[in-house]
């Protein structure tokens, strides 16, 4: 995975000057990044997306691999925290991509897109996802398992248990509390890791044919907020 010292280094030798190479995002560092975004034509925003790597280092950069021992559509998944929707009647690129790797018609980034995430993380894993918008579509995908695993997909109830609407993103731990810690897209607008109530759980699911992770569930640090925000 590319550090902002890579970045900055990379940006200074293309001629976009990052400010001091130390490490750091910055705000020299961010305008440099706008500008490269610009010259490529991408939307000018300081996000560093896998599209973003892919245009300053080639396309081995934009792709999942890590080495990091958990499931390659994690570490996929994990480029894209950060990614907000854009507020007004511009739409975030990577968002918009999403649906068109998908074959879904939706063209814009108000839509709900939990599923879009986990489904254009699990495509770009060379894993067929259940191809839909609807969240709760992973309930009839992969395996159900019986306990939740670092990388496996997790799908919620939403607003009413015993109602259609729902929210679906990867697990990557558990907070101090216990609560599932979700990396998961349209989370308050955003792709962020966020504490979920266990009581809205309707399951956990893995993609066949892929082995189990050994080992028991991380224990991540959370500011204890359960996500209530997912629409």
């Amino acid at each position: 995975m590319k550090t902002i010292l890579d970045i900055q280094r990379r940006l200074a030798e293309l001629g976009f000057s990052p400010g001091p190479l130390d490490g750091v995002m910055g705000a020299k560092t961010e305008a440099a990044i706008i500008a490269f975004k610009r010259s490529v034509g991408l939307e000018p925003r300081a996000y560093l997306g896998p599209i973003t790597l892919e245009k300053l280092f080639g396309r081995q950069a934009g792709q999942g691999a890590s080495g990091t021992g958990e499931p390659r559509w994690l570490t996929l998944a994990r480029r894209y925290s950060g990614l907000k929707e854009i507020k007004g009647k511009n739409h975030a690129p990577e968002i918009l991509d999403m649906w068109r790797v998908l074959g879904l018609p939706y063209r814009d980034d108000e839509t709900a897109w939990c599923a879009a995430f986990v489904g254009f993380c699990l495509e770009n894993a060379g894993i067929t996802s259940t191809r839909s918008a609807s969240a709760r579509s992973y309930e009839k995908w992969g395996v159900r398992i019986s306990e939740p695993k670092v990388g496996a997909v997790v799908t919620f109830w939403r607003g009413n248990p015993n109602g259609w609407s729902g929210h679906v993103g990867f697990i990557v731990g558990r907070d101090q509390a216990g609560n599932l810690m979700v990396l998961g897209g349209n989370q308050s607008d955003q792709v962020n890791i966020r504490p979920f109530d266990c009581g809205r759980v309707t399951g956990f699911f893995w993609p066949k044919g892929e082995a189990l992770p050994d080992g028991s569930m991380p224990s991540l640090a959370s500011d204890g907020k359960l996500s209530t925000n997912e629409a």
